[in-house]
């Protein structure tokens, strides 16, 4: 079987980048073009130059290949490859927003692991009351407070996991979440019940 070929990254000038990040939005050309003081008609031609870049169809298809070079830093990865990195992955990922740290969103792996406790809109501490007086939550601040990624290994934790509180050991890596300006807005983790594995 044939290897096949890698897909470049486009190079993309200044007024491409933004002319992408308005099409990223949703917005349509008579949108763009105010924002960016030019006439909808260069908007166009800016669009047509993009389609040609990404080796797309249309706009719509634009808007895909663009959030996914955005979200990976590749083209060869495959769009039904993106869904797995979070939503189907093993690992427990949790997307925590905000100074109160409000669960954003959580994959299938978390969902599982809390029973699917209702979380969404929730701080953690709401959550997850049993976690008082354990560290997790204060790690968690932390990371939002330094903006310093922390990682912790087979740390104890007692949690519920729908049939009472159960002594675990997880791995956890919290990473802090940036808005454009650079500014911590939230916090992604990604965690793993090692209570089953083997020590070394």
């Amino acid at each position: 079987m044939s290897e096949q070929p890698r897909r470049q990254v486009p190079r993309l000038t200044p007024r491409q980048m933004e002319v992408l990040e308005g099409v990223l939005a949703g917005l349509e050309s008579k949108e763009i073009a105010p924002l960016l003081g030019v006439s909808e008609q260069s908007i166009k031609e800016h669009i047509s130059t993009l389609l040609q870049k990404f080796d797309v169809p249309n706009r719509a298809a634009l808007a895909e290949a663009a959030s996914r070079l955005d979200f990976t830093g590749s083209l060869d990865i495959e769009r039904t490859w993106v869904r797995q990195f979070m939503r189907e992955a093993q690992l427990q990922i949790c997307v925590l927003r905000g100074p109160e740290l409000r669960y954003a969103t959580v994959n299938e792996a978390f969902r599982h692991a809390v029973a699917d406790r209702p979380v969404i809109g929730r701080t953690m501490r709401e959550a997850f009351p049993e976690l008082v007086g354990q560290g997790v939550f204060e790690r968690v601040e932390r990371v939002y407070a330094t903006g310093e990624p922390s990682i912790v290994s087979e740390q104890p934790v007692r949690w519920d996991r729908g049939a009472g509180v159960e002594d675990r050991r997880v791995t956890l890596v919290l990473q802090p979440l940036r808005d454009d300006d650079g500014a911590v807005n939230g916090v992604i983790s990604f965690g793993i019940d090692v209570t089953e594995l083997p020590r070394p």
